[in-house]
């Protein structure tokens, strides 16, 4: 990665082009995930009566009474551009920016001559979401963790700027602080080719006619953004969680640096038994990456495994390895709808909503469900990975799948609200009709993918709306 430094003689969008590429797609994506806004009085899933507002105004009061308890001397933070803060993500007629949850006294030592100085600042000017890649509607108002670069530009030395390099919903930290390894996102792609194979044993599994899941499968998504040596190691990594060893061969920084991305979109057994620390887990001199468990045991995390395959392949069971692949993609959507509860009170709590819930608890909100169904359908050898927009209520998370070659929409949180997902109403989507299903949706704001992320218009989407078999 390269080193922060300045960058004489061009404007603000081309410096941040030239610094960066795709950003860190990170755990926690909705802020107010909603369900179907047409149908609600209709919907199974209304086991409460709170409603979507109700639920992110608690959120709201919530954060009030943390911020009760934020210290109100300033923070000293020196550092050449990396920190972490602790926060909320605003816009207001001057744009977007962080609204840090503590005075803020900072120091840049990224310049050779000078040491620009900030003090008492409490609002940091953010870029606009086609400058930074992030679609920052999905964090709005509410208190997050942010871990990214701080940085100002010649000619303008009294303003500074926060580009976001990972986001957690909450506060995570007891407090902010600088994290001068810290650096912008590799903007070299990855070595990806998707015509090379994949190493023994990452391919869906069938046993008598069904799929049985496959800890060690990679959605093609990952893989893009990853490139195809990634897949060894996630091989090495797997191989040993499974036996409970806590480190693992790891040549390449990048891989330590996404790890728990990946884990998040990609492997849902490190969220319930796993821990892995950001700072300390790569050692760069021996190569290897390291974690922890939260099980005592071997036998406690053996027995977490054996529950939650048993979990995944209930709704694998119903799929026939002989079907085609629309029959395959709509088999395991029906199979996971039809078992799905919202949860209105994880939108307060913003606890479990990791796709491994989906699995053990069949209860969740709209990115819970669209983790989880990106990750069956790779199970069942379909393309799939997830999609984020905002509504006229909030952030929103699906599915874009692939079927025959083509890209269509899908949305398991909708179909919960209609028959008790026993429909395929949000199936097979087009652009179009996402656009006019009444949620307010808009293209412009629209993100596709998981790692490997693309603009609607970078990812073409079926103009024929899929014909339900």
């Amino acid at each position: 990665m390269k080193k922060i430094k300045e960058l004489e003689g061009k404007s603000m969008k081309s410096r941040l082009i030239t610094m960066i590429a795709i950003l860190l797609t990170v755990c926690f994506l909705a802020s107010g995930c909603t369900t179907n806004p047409k149908s609600s009085q209709n919907s199974s899933t209304n086991s409460t009566n709170k409603t979507a507002t109700e639920a992110t105004e608690s959120s709201s009061e919530k954060n009030s009474e943390d911020s009760e308890n934020v210290p109100s001397e300033p923070l000293t933070i020196e550092t050449p551009a990396g920190v972490v803060l602790v926060g909320k993500i605003k816009k207001d007629a001057k744009g977007w920016y962080f609204e840090s949850e503590q005075p803020l006294n900072v120091k840049l030592t990224c310049y050779t001559d000078i040491t620009p100085s900030y003090n008492n600042l409490t609002r940091i000017g953010m870029f606009d979401n086609s400058e930074d890649g992030t679609n920052k509607e999905l964090y709005r108002d509410d208190t997050v963790t942010v871990a990214g670069m701080l940085q100002n530009f010649r000619g303008d030395m009294e303003s500074l700027y926060f580009y976001p390099c990972k986001i957690e919903h909450g506060k995570t930290v007891k407090t902010g602080y600088a994290v001068p390894e810290l650096d912008y996102p590799s903007a070299e792609p990855a070595d990806y080719d998707p015509t090379a194979p994949l190493p023994s044993g990452m391919q869906p599994v069938v046993k008598n006619g069904h799929f049985e899941y496959n800890p060690y499968i990679l959605t093609k998504n990952t893989l893009e953004y990853m490139g195809n040596d990634f897949a060894v190691f996630y091989k090495d990594f797997v191989d040993a969680w499974l036996s409970y060893k806590t480190s693992c061969p790891c040549k390449d920084k990048n891989y330590a640096e996404m790890f728990l991305s990946v884990m998040y979109y990609e492997f849902p057994l490190f969220t319930a038994d796993g821990e892995y620390d950001f700072q300390n887990g790569y050692d760069e001199d021996t190569k290897t990456l390291s974690w922890s468990y939260k099980s005592k045991s071997k036998a406690e995390h053996d027995k977490l495994i054996s529950d939650f395959t048993m979990a995944a392949n209930s709704f694998l069971k119903q799929v026939k390895a002989s079907d085609s692949e629309q029959l395959r993609a709509q088999a395991v959507y029906h199979a996971f709808c039809t078992s799905m509860t919202y949860d209105y009170e994880i939108m307060t709590t913003r606890e479990r909503i990791d796709a491994y819930y989906a699995y053990t608890l069949r209860r969740g909100i709209c990115v819970t469900f669209a983790c989880a169904m990106a990750q069956l359908f790779a199970q069942v050898g379909v393309n799939a990975t997830v999609a984020s927009g905002e509504t006229t209520s909030g952030g929103h998370v699906w599915n874009v799948v692939t079927i025959d070659g083509n890209n269509y929409f899908c949305d398991s949180t909708f179909e919960l609200s209609f028959n008790s997902g026993k429909g395929f109403v949000y199936f097979g989507m087009t652009l179009k009709d996402r656009l006019n299903d009444g949620s307010g949706f808009s293209e412009s704001n629209m993100t596709i993918g998981s790692m490997n992320t693309k603009s609607v218009s970078e990812m073409t989407l079926s103009e024929k709306t899929l014909q339900i078999k």
